[in-house]
């Protein structure tokens, strides 16, 4: 959809000249705010429950009940365009059925490129140049030469060199039409080059010296919106450094008064924020200071770390502390100090005055971080051994009080620890090669990850499981590199291929085990927030990512797929995919794309109300459109995993695909599951396991039922059930526990261990079947 800039302010459109009529189907637009917060511009259409927001480049389909609100828009109006003559050989012809295995090379200074495509009528490509022949600053035009092809693509995916080089081409000395590409500069938000072409105007026609001085005052005042947006962004994608730096660069300037009030109510908040930070150092300084010494003593190593969170990220780790900020002079220092490091261990509400207890959470913290990282059997034995020995204070009125660590105490420690294998040196910007750690398959895993600028292992940070298109992890990474910085994201890029093997998603366990064993060592490795951990690919890892993500819905927060072609178990498990946010991108071209894609998958999601997003471009193949990075991001930003709802249903028909929040299925029934290279391409012959759960709160009852399903586990969350209650785990109708949770932590350590997963956490397993 267009960006924001183009609605060029009309006092500079007034001021430049006429402006040429964007002549096109759209002349008026919407804006279309849907629930998750995005924003789609473009004319919004009906039929019946679906709607349409379509634009030159593409069309995006939703559910109306997706749709938050709809504001009338005008970004389409008075937009340049420039018509480029270029040769034709072949005027005329039709566009193929559908376009795969396309190559486009680089635009040059012509604004041509070379493009083949393999279609219905060949086995071979189709070679052509493609030539520009109509420039607008929200998407180009073009069509084949020597060949039939016509199509558009967005400005934005043109190099800008090419295309100032063909607006360069204009008469010079006819004011009107340098007018017109100051204004296109402008329209598709480059304010450097169109200052700079409004300066020459003023220096080529003196006559329009007066008005340029206006127009430029225009121009800064668009670039100084646009920097405040960037500000935004940046803003929320915890990057305070350069946050800073873009505040500078706005001191001085000369802003719009609704900019100057935004900035000066930033500007405060984000000051009271730093000097409340300030104050909140210095204060558990000076309360460390204060304590006696033997407390000092017993919470040195704490203290240091607790500083130098609160210097590197204080707005990650200032609301841990809150119960001690909130505590007030009356206390003893060695009551506040407690409060601060019990709270910095467990969180704020739940933090102790006691120093004994304090010191106790610290050294189960210590037992916790020792037993995940222990690299065998007798190291994790010693560190549990040390965890069940720890006594702490107790309230004695209390029926049942224990001293002992409990699962609740154990769910609060862990989500606040850094992860247990954080790497000492980090090149945040640069993409790092790892290998899966402990990973027992005969060829081992490796992925690639990149991390945002000012990353800090103490932030929770985003994450994006980037699937390439066959050539490799490096693929992915380029794919989102760039908007990921921006946005303030983890990318891992997992390396699925099956070694030895042609390029290609085989729908095998194989490919699964590979992308599910990356993620879980990232999280050890890095301060992944695992309910905001999206899977994505494009090309042959949009495949895989549609397939992956409905095979494992309790590992995403949303599934993006760019240019995918879902088959075989993907039409089965489309249960499995009503808690999981969607969002398809791909060419009308694409094989499919239409009967199969949208009619066979897509449309009946969304007529079901699932949360489902479909883009599709109009003329265009089976390619992998990375113009898409930018508003995916945007469509992820207010998304969260649910890691223990409330219910569920799910299908399995694969061996691999055995776990859906807590629920394992350790064995199918013989005809329950099939092989891939078995299964049918639209997944006609398979047969799955059902699976349902829900849980009663009332009754503190989890009930589950499974057919086709011959043994399977059922792990039991703390978030779901109460552990302090009589619980029962039910399963097909049949009681397999009722009573008190036996206070055994091993299960939840052996099994965060083992997926590395912070924020979905299991207190107890329960085993049904032969």
């Amino acid at each position: 959809m267009p960006d924001s800039r183009i609605q060029t302010p009309i006092r500079f459109v007034l001021l430049i000249g006429s402006a040429l009529q964007f002549a096109a189907s759209i002349s008026t637009a919407d804006d279309v705010v849907l629930q998750n917060g995005l924003l789609l511009r473009g004319t919004l259409e009906k039929d019946n429950a679906i709607r349409m927001v379509s634009d030159e480049l593409k069309r995006v389909f939703i559910r109306d009940s997706k749709i938050q609100s709809v504001t009338p828009s005008t970004p389409f109006t008075n937009l340049e365009r420039f018509q480029i003559v270029q040769p034709l050989d072949v005027h005329a012809g039709a566009m193929p059925v559908y376009a795969i295995q396309i190559e486009a090379g680089q635009w040059n200074e012509k604004g041509r490129r070379s493009f083949s495509y393999v279609g219905p009528r060949s086995t071979k490509p189709v070679s052509m140049t493609q030539a520009m022949n109509d420039l607008g600053p929200y998407l180009v035009r073009f069509r084949g030469i020597d060949g039939f092809w016509v199509s558009q693509i967005s400005t934005a995916r043109v190099p800008k060199a090419v295309i100032l080089g063909l607006l360069g081409r204009v008469d010079r000395t006819i004011l009107n039409e340098r007018q017109r590409v100051a204004r296109f500069m402008l329209q598709a938000g480059w304010y450097d080059d169109a200052r700079k072409e409004v300066e020459s105007i003023a220096s080529d026609f003196p006559e329009e010296k007066e008005r340029t001085k206006e127009i430029i005052d225009a121009i800064e005042e668009l670039r100084n919106r646009e920097l405040r947006r960037e500000i935004s962004v940046l803003d929320r994608a915890r990057r305070p450094l350069e946050v800073g730096r873009r505040l500078d660069q706005l001191k001085g300037r000369t802003l719009p008064v609704d900019v100057e009030l935004e900035l000066a109510d930033f500007r405060k908040k984000r000051d009271e924020r730093i000097a409340a930070d300030k104050r909140l150092a210095e204060s558990f300084r000076e309360v460390g200071k204060a304590a006696s010494a033997p407390v000092r003593g017993k919470f040195e190593r704490v203290i240091t770390e607790i500083l130098e969170a609160l210097a590197g990220a204080p707005d990650a780790v200032a609301g841990r502390l809150e119960a001690f900020s909130k505590s007030d002079g009356a206390s003893s220092p060695d009551a506040r100090l407690a409060l601060a490091v019990s709270g910095w261990v467990v969180g704020a509400d739940a933090a102790v005055t006691e120093v004994d207890g304090a010191q106790a959470l610290v050294e189960a913290r210590k037992q916790v971080q020792a037993f995940l990282v222990a690299r065998d059997d007798a190291g994790r034995k010693v560190a549990l051994d040390a965890l069940e020995l720890i006594e702490r204070p107790v309230d004695a009125s209390k029926p049942g009080a224990s001293g002992k660590i409990d699962l609740e105490t154990l769910a609060r420690i862990i989500p606040l620890m850094p992860p247990p294998f954080h790497p000492e040196k980090l090149a945040p910007g640069k993409a790092v090669t790892h290998r899966v750690m402990d990973d027992e398959n005969p060829e081992p895993t490796e992925y690639q990850l990149i991390l945002p600028p000012e990353y800090h292992p103490l932030r929770e940070y985003p994450t994006i499981v980037a699937l390439h298109d066959g050539s490799g992890p490096r693929q992915a990474i380029d794919w989102w590199t760039e908007q990921a910085a921006r946005h303030g994201y983890i990318v891992v890029a997992p390396d699925y291929r099956i070694r030895n093997q042609p390029a290609g998603y085989r729908y095998s366990t194989s490919e699964h085990a590979a992308i599910e064993l990356s993620l879980r060592d990232a999280r050890k490795r890095y301060a992944i927030d695992s309910d905001r951990v999206f899977l994505a690919g494009s090309m042959l890892g949009g495949n895989a990512a549609i397939d992956i993500g409905f095979a494992h819905p309790d590992l995403f927060a949303g599934v993006v797929s760019v240019a995918g072609l879902p088959a075989r178990y993907v039409f089965s498990y489309k249960k499995n995919a009503e808690r999981l946010p969607i969002y398809m991108a791909l060419g009308d071209l694409a094989p499919g794309a239409r009967e199969v894609v949208f009619e066979g998958l897509v449309k009946p999601m969304i007529l079901d109300t699932y949360d489902i997003t479909y883009a599709e471009y109009l003329r265009r193949g089976h390619e992998d459109l990375p113009e898409e990075a930018a508003t995916i991001l945007d469509w992820t930003k207010n998304y969260r995993r649910d890691p223990a709802p409330k219910s569920f249903e799910a299908t399995t028909a694969r061996a691999g695909d055995a776990r859906f929040w807590g629920v394992v299925v350790q064995q199918h029934s013989e005809g329950r599951a099939i092989a891939p290279e078995a299964a049918d391409p639209l997944g006609k012959n398979i047969r799955g396991a059902k699976i349902s759960a829900r849980v009663s709160a009332l009754s503190n009852l989890l009930t589950v039922t499974a057919s086709g399903v011959e043994r399977l586990d059922v792990w039991v969350s703390p978030r779901t059930l109460d552990f302090k209650k009589k619980l029962e785990v039910r399963i097909n109708g049949r009681t397999y526990f009722k009573g008190l949770v036996k206070p055994d932590l091993e299960p939840m350590l052996t099994d965060l261990r083992y997926r590395g997963d912070r924020k979905q956490l299991y207190g107890m397993k329960v085993t049904a079947g032969r």
